[in-house]
């Protein structure tokens, strides 16, 4: 029995010790886990070889080391929980823009026709995508979700041939951002449509000069690459678009709109959500 839950017991610390180094390498770990594999195999010596320990003894220490090594290491968990938490948490606040998480700024599907719905891939030809998408819109007052789509002007053309089949209304926002007719350039009355977006130029890591740790926060945090991330990015006028609305519910104060921007030189395409 004794020689099961010894077998046992340091599997479960080798096994939980791999897995833990996949996730954490701080200084306490290797103590944690080491002091317990090395308690374990100590008393299996003695067990297997010296015999100075009578049977009743063992199972004691056995039942020691396995509490004592389960108390720490949920400890460990929790305080990794805690931190890594705080550190995502930290990392992404603010954060709405990226090049690579275009499809969440991308409109609802089910207010968008056949042809504009989101793909699983942007198609060839779109050379650069920008997004922001609210990420607490709950806690949103006016959260929006647009993704801007920059490449060949063929490919644009496409999303804005199907957008002309199925759009409920159409206008041309001119130079001094003014509604008028699409075909004859008349003055038309004002709609729900965004004023701006946000254009990427470019995404690139900076390292973080950090004030150096004390040895509980040496012991305590594997060491890591403590970078920010940085975005450069420009702010672009709806002016000199072409606009096609799918849904716009009139409603001022707190409006919901879902459209298809496209500009003048047929380059770039905004997918547009309000609510």
């Amino acid at each position: 029995m004794v020689r099961i839950f010894y077998g046992l017991l340091t599997a479960y610390i080798i096994m939980l010790f791999i897995v833990a180094m996949l996730f954490n390498i701080a200084p306490i770990t290797y103590i944690v886990f080491g002091i317990a594999i090395v308690l374990s195999l100590l008393l299996q010596y003695d067990w297997f070889k010296k015999h100075t320990l009578s049977e009743k003894t063992h199972v004691k220490l056995i039942c020691c080391v396995f509490i004592i090594f389960n108390l720490c290491l949920a400890g460990l968990v929790a305080d990794w929980l805690k931190y890594d938490t705080q550190m995502t948490l930290e990392q992404t606040d603010g954060f709405e823009f990226s090049t690579m998480d275009w499809q969440r700024g991308w409109p609802n599907d089910d207010e968008l026709p056949e042809g504009l719905k989101r793909p699983k891939n942007l198609p060839e030809g779109i050379s650069r995508a920008s997004a922001s998408g609210d990420s607490l819109a709950w806690a949103n007052a006016y959260p929006t979700r647009y993704t801007v789509l920059e490449g060949n002007s063929t490919v644009i053309a496409q999303y804005e041939e199907i957008a002309k089949e199925h759009a409920v209304y159409q206008a041309q926002i001119d130079k001094d951002g003014m509604l008028r007719d699409l075909n004859t350039g008349e003055r038309i009355p004002s709609i729900s449509h965004p004023s701006e977006y946000n254009i990427i130029e470019s995404i690139h890591e900076e390292t973080i000069d950090l004030p150096k740790r004390d040895f509980i926060e040496w012991l305590r945090f594997a060491p890591r690459k403590e970078t920010k991330t940085l975005v450069n990015q420009t702010t672009s006028s709806v002016s000199n678009h072409r606009l096609y609305v799918f849904v716009d519910d009139g409603n001022t104060k707190r409006p919901h709109f879902v459209e298809l921007l496209i500009s003048n030189d047929g380059t770039r395409a905004v997918f547009y959500q309000s609510k």
